[in-house]
C-alpha cells in the first residue's frame, strides 16, 4: 500500500513539474523606481499559496498566488493574480499577509520585482460580513 502511494505521489510531482510555465519564462524584474506605464498594475494583494515550478534555467522558481483586494492603479479583473519569485520566504513574503504589489507589462503578461513588494495591514472586513 506504502509503495502504492508513493508511486501515485511520485507520478503526482513529476506531472507538476511539466505543465507549462507560461509567461513565467520571459518575466524579468522590474527597477524599483521606476515611473509607471499605463499597462503597468498596481493593486494591494493578499498572499493564499506558493508552489514550485518548472522553469529551466531560471531563478524564479515558486509562483505566488495573491487575491486582488483592491486595484490602485491600472485595469486588472481577475479575483487572483499570479506571479513568481526566487524565493518567498527571501522576498519576506508569508501566507494570508497583505501587501502592495507592483506589476509591469511584459510580452509574456506581467512581471513582479521581489524589491518592490511592501508588506500592508489587511484590509477591513465590512460590519456584518465574516
Amino acid at each position: 500500500m506504502q509503495k502504492t502511494w508513493a508511486a501515485i505521489l511520485g507520478l503526482l510531482l513529476f506531472g507538476a513539474n511539466q505543465l507549462p510555465s507560461r509567461g513565467f519564462d520571459r518575466a524579468q524584474s522590474a527597477s524599483p523606481g521606476a515611473d509607471l506605464k499605463s499597462d503597468d498594475l498596481v493593486f494591494i494583494g493578499t498572499v493564499t499559496k506558493f508552489y514550485p515550478v518548472a522553469a529551466p534555467r531560471q531563478r524564479r522558481r515558486w509562483a505566488v498566488v495573491a487575491h486582488v483586494d483592491r486595484v490602485v492603479s491600472g485595469e486588472f479583473t481577475g479575483r487572483t493574480f499570479t506571479f513568481t519569485v526566487h524565493s518567498p520566504a527571501g522576498a519576506g513574503l508569508r501566507v494570508n499577509r497583505a501587501y502592495i504589489i507592483r506589476a509591469t507589462r511584459t510580452d509574456g503578461g506581467y512581471a513582479v520585482s521581489e524589491l518592490t513588494l511592501e508588506e500592508v495591514r489587511a484590509p477591513k472586513k465590512p460590519p456584518g460580513k465574516d
